[in-house]
């Protein structure tokens, strides 16, 4: 008969954990040194809006393109420790890349693009529908 033992599941938990970091309490990263920030993507009648979580990013290093009707949003956080020794760092820095196929419906030459308290904000304007006409017989 084996016991539930909710404190085994805990040690499991951080066991899991500590495998994804290195000795000195860094995140093992891919040699690409990267990271995905997170992303929001909602939708009104006449655009869609996405949001990126981009803390310490600087805007001027957020590369925003659009080719074959896919967005990439392209930039990097970098942190400066100066001189300090790092006893502990757990926030991500490094290149940063997310693509998004974005449909027909898109008007790509009105997009506009905003970061503010660190989130980066896209508007992507949906082009206007062709309203239905009544033609008159004469």
């Amino acid at each position: 008969m084996n016991s539930y033992l909710p404190f085994a599941l805990f040690d499991d938990l951080t066991r899991d954990v500590n495998r994804l970091f290195d000795g000195r309490g860094e995140p093992r990263r891919s040699a690409q040194n990267t990271w995905l920030p997170a992303v929001d993507i909602s939708e009104t009648d006449d655009a869609y809006l996405l949001t990126m979580d981009v803390p310490g990013v600087a805007s001027d290093t957020i590369d925003i393109s659009i080719e074959n009707k896919v967005l990439s949003i392209k930039g990097e956080r970098k942190i400066d420790h100066g001189d300090k020794k790092v006893a502990i760092s757990e926030r991500w820095q490094g290149d940063f890349s997310r693509r998004f196929s974005l449909p027909d419906s898109v008007d790509i030459e009105h997009i506009a693009a905003k970061v503010e308290n660190g989130v980066l904000g896209l508007h992507i304007p949906k082009i206007a529908a062709a309203a239905p006409r009544k033609i008159t017989v004469q």
